[in-house]
């Protein structure tokens, strides 16, 4: 079980891109519009009446992305495949959308007259600095990077999460307790039939553990489930036991189990997964609702300066935009 967990969680961060891409800023499903050549060099996206986005801010996302996927994978990640795409080009395109979603957002924010108040514009501060104290002299000369350019992505990034947190305060979306819900199992699995063995064991009185760390190759038992995270005859099997109950032989995805509930209704974590859904779903509808918006926008975008950039070539920066602006905006 343990094994297949940290098999889908791999798979869920190659193919979806949620964690590492977009951690910090949620709303990063962007349309890209209109494209257009022949801005300067060093510019990468314009819209009217909002600063340009430069260069050295995809190069900050980049380096973002870089560290944390070659720590988890290794140098060699940007040569697999996501479909016809090599997996850089798929991350690229992750980033790209992202700048061009946070301008659309900065467009919306000031029709809205939504703006940064006072504190909000001391944390920009604060942020730059916490992040520019961490480059090299060589890292600033090689990258561009300067605080000015610094302010400005910040403050971009932190007007999207407001008008974010503006746009969705008000939507009517309810999760019920019991989709939420999170229980307690402890299981005994096995490829083959001889779980009736092991079922006939347990009810003759031999200890439900003691079987367990006999059948489960990988020594683990114990396991808190959410809805959505196995087929759907172990989840209806192990959501219908009430904690003690004990199920019979369920056969899921090939392999057969024997669960027994040790709690039913876990209210704490029941809580922050009610929570997570929550914010999933207005995620979604936010993305619904502005795609939208964000279609009647004209935006220029520079693909001659695009296509010069590359994850694999990019700075590994003393700093990282994703923890300091979770540090300063994260909620």
């Amino acid at each position: 079980m343990k094994r297949r967990k940290k098999t889908f969680i791999i798979l869920a961060v190659i193919l979806v891109v949620v964690l590492l891409v977009a951690g910090y800023i949620k709303f990063f499903n962007g349309r890209l519009i209109y494209f257009t050549t022949g801005m300067k060099s060093g510019e990468l996206i314009k819209t009217a009446g909002q600063k340009t986005t430069n260069t050295c801010e995809a190069d900050i996302l980049m380096s973002d992305v870089k560290k944390e996927y070659e720590e988890m994978f290794g140098s060699n990640i940007w040569r697999e495949k996501i479909g016809d795409a090599d997996f850089e080009s798929y991350i690229k395109d992750q980033i790209k959308s992202k700048l061009m979603r946070v301008k659309a957002m900065n467009v919306k924010a000031k029709e809205r007259g939504v703006v940064l108040g006072r504190e909000e514009k001391d944390s920009v501060g604060k942020a730059v600095d916490a992040f520019y104290n961490e480059l090299t002299e060589s890292q600033i000369s090689s990258t561009g990077i300067t605080k000015d350019k610094l302010n400005t992505m910040f403050t971009e990034f932190a007007i999207a999460q407001k008008l974010y947190d503006d746009l969705t305060s008000s939507m009517d979306i309810e999760v019920s307790a019991d989709e939420a819900r999170v229980i307690d199992i402890q299981y005994i699995v096995s490829d083959s039939e001889e779980d009736i063995k092991a079922y006939n064991l347990v009810n003759s009185g031999s200890s439900f553990f003691a079987v367990a760390k006999e059948y489960n190759a990988d020594g683990e038992y114990e396991y808190e489930l959410k809805r959505g995270e196995m087929d759907a005859a172990f989840e209806k099997a192990a959501f219908n036991l009430s904690t003690g109950e004990m199920s019979s032989i369920v056969e899921s995805a090939g392999r057969y189990y024997i669960i027994r509930c040790t709690s039913d209704n876990d209210k704490a974590k029941t809580e922050v997964n009610k929570s997570a859904i929550l914010e999933k779903r207005k995620l979604e509808q936010f993305n619904t609702d502005f795609e939208k918006y964000e279609a009647g926008i004209y935006m220029e975008f520079n693909n001659s300066e695009w296509k010069k950039l590359s994850i694999q070539d990019a700075y590994t920066l003393g700093s990282s935009f994703e923890d300091i602006f979770n540090a300063y905006f994260g909620k």
